[in-house]
């Protein structure tokens, strides 16, 4: 009785596994086809579109160069020239140059150049080579009194050149010059050799700033 029971449930089982073996998929209609297709579509659109991110993603993200750039920091424009309009003398002193004298006067040694350009006719066309006692001409921010020079007569005595006059007067033999330009048109060109008893006009002080 045992052995019929088990024999008919394992036929029942085996009926089973083969209905299941035979199970086809449902019947399928042209609409359903259609909509099939616009699915699949749907879903190759959005593969494809995936892939076009990742592309992005992996070359970075495009710019539009059409659109304004803003917040940009702009380095100021800074106007190099000095904005003086007062002029004013200066005097070369020994072991003076451009630079140093820029840089004394207007704390910028760069200025040497708009110095040079002041005063081209009076040093030449070598702006490295000036000389001691000669007068400059620069510009200042405020209005500043013209430089006049006193002078007062200086008789010449035997044996006296300009050399030991400026030595004498001013205590540096090289302001000599100062005395030449000063008396050019009386010296008339030579002053090597000085009359006794010749009057010249001599300066108080050479330094406009004293």
């Amino acid at each position: 009785m045992h052995n019929t029971k088990l024999l008919i449930g394992s036929l029942a089982l085996m009926m089973l596994l083969a209905s299941c073996g035979k199970q086809t998929a449902p019947s399928v209609s042209p609409e359903d086809t259609r909509d099939l297709d616009s699915a699949n579509d749907l879903d190759r659109m959005g593969l494809n579109q995936s892939d076009n991110n990742i592309d992005s993603d992996q070359s970075g993200p495009s710019i539009d160069i059409t659109l304004p750039i803003e917040n940009i920091s702009e380095s100021p424009n800074i106007d190099s020239n000095i904005n003086l309009t007062e002029w004013d003398t200066y005097m070369i002193v020994p072991g003076d140059f451009l630079i140093s004298i820029a840089s004394a006067e207007y704390g910028n040694f760069r200025k040497w150049q708009e110095i040079y350009s002041w005063n081209k006719e009076e040093i030449g066309d070598n702006p490295n080579l000036i000389y001691p006692y000669h007068y400059l001409t620069l510009k200042r921010e405020n209005k500043v009194e013209e430089y006049q020079p006193g002078f007062s007569p200086y008789e010449v005595s035997s044996g006296e050149t300009l050399w030991k006059i400026a030595e004498k007067l001013y205590g540096d033999p090289v302001a000599w010059i100062i005395l030449y330009l000063d008396n050019s048109e009386k010296l008339n060109g030579n002053g090597n050799f000085l009359d006794p008893g010749m009057k010249l006009q001599v300066r108080d002080n050479i330094d406009p700033k004293t």
